[in-house]
């Protein structure tokens, strides 16, 4: 949901809530990219189901990092990026 690819993305930690209840889902992260590659400004667009999974979102889009050559130095010129984070039970245990 974005052009720029992330160089590093963060274990996703999947909800203790959600392995109980065998739910799947996805969250919409909406953020910026700061001068040093770090996600800022993060903002949930959309989640299914909601309550669910967001926390986990956020935190996972937190912790993304971007290549500092692939942005601007003036953050508030960066464009809003999404990112669909998908929690998927398979590989789950």
């Amino acid at each position: 949901m974005t052009d720029l690819e992330p160089t590093y993305r963060p274990r996703l930690v999947y909800p203790e809530r959600a392995l109980r209840l065998r739910r799947e889902g996805r969250v919409v992260v909406e953020f910026r990219v700061g001068p040093d590659g770090a996600t800022q400004d993060l903002r949930i667009i959309d989640a299914d189901p909601a309550g669910l999974f967001e926390h986990s979102a956020l935190r996972f889009v937190a912790g993304l990092r971007y290549a500092p050559s692939d942005v601007t130095v003036v953050p508030t010129d960066q464009p809003l990026r999404r990112y669909m984070v998908k929690f998927e039970l398979r590989g789950q245990s």
